[in-house]
């Protein structure tokens, strides 16, 4: 097994133990699992942090954020880690668990992608910001995309007939909604950061600056996505968009991160 192989497998199991313990706790109420899913959470963080540390020792951060296989793994560590945090907040209770299952596909995912720098890709150190500003919005976005995710189960549990016997055991409302309205807020200035580097990176292609790269999947759907959060930064802060609404925005600029995500795969910038 490679050491890639033993990395995203032990994050990935340790993040989805770490969801399916959050799931009994808050649901089944099994004190006992509080433990477990700190455990797991830490394993899965640490086998991320030990790849990180690797790779930039052995290519260099400029090099090994330009991988998709580190970037991808500095994205579900960046997710573990907000899921942790969140752990910690009475507040948002249960909202761990939808971070750590996120952060955990992440990992699955990780085991198919390719751990070699893009050859044509500029090299010059201050591009190491697109790599960051990208890994640390998406971590934002998918914070604030699971919480809009968790606002409307728990809308839909609070009409149920179920209602009486979850209330206390799920975050309220009002906290998912605040927290889901400011993770986008604070990730879209670095997304934002990110498309401008990366327009930096195609002015430093000759190969690409003689081509309809405008036209690349990646590019129109992150012009995309940044419409979308746009809007909803815009919203949050000047017009009175809240609940039900806005919760449904995040999940639809979740998507579309998601989107740009795997169409990176395929996309000629980043060949």
């Amino acid at each position: 097994m490679t050491d890639q192989l033993i990395t995203s497998l032990l994050s990935g199991v340790g993040f989805s133990v770490a969801a399916v313990a959050s799931y009994l706790q808050v649901r089944r109420q099994v004190p006992r699992m509080v433990p477990v899913m700190r455990v797991a959470a830490l394993i899965a963080l640490g086998a991320d942090a030990l790849h990180l540390g690797l790779a930039f020792s052995r290519t260099g951060v400029v090099d090994a954020l330009q991988s998709y296989y580190s970037s991808t793994v500095l994205m579900s560590t960046l997710i573990g880690l907000v899921g942790l945090g969140v752990h910690f907040s009475p507040s948002l209770r249960g909202l761990d668990g939808f971070l750590f299952l996120a952060a955990g596909v992440l990992s699955f995912v990780e085991i198919g992608l390719t751990r070699q720098t893009p050859a044509d890709l500029t090299h010059r150190p201050w591009f190491i910001s697109h790599g960051l500003a990208f890994a640390l919005s998406a971590a934002f976005f998918i914070a604030g995309g699971a919480a809009g995710v968790a606002y409307l189960l728990v809308l839909r549990i609070l009409r149920s007939k179920r209602a009486p016997a979850m209330v206390g055991n799920v975050a309220p409302l009002e906290s998912l909604e605040r927290f889901g309205r400011w993770m986008p807020i604070i990730g879209f200035p670095l997304f934002t950061f990110g498309i401008l580097t990366g327009l930096c990176g195609v002015a430093h292609r000759p190969d690409l600056s003689a081509s309809a790269w405008y036209l690349d999947a990646t590019f129109l759907f992150s012009l995309a996505a940044w419409g979308v959060y746009a809007y909803l930064c815009t919203a949050a802060l000047y017009r009175p968009i809240r609940g039900r609404r806005a919760a449904v925005l995040s999940t639809y600029g979740l998507g579309l991160i998601l989107v740009v995500f795997f169409a990176r795969e395929l996309s000629r910038l980043h060949q």
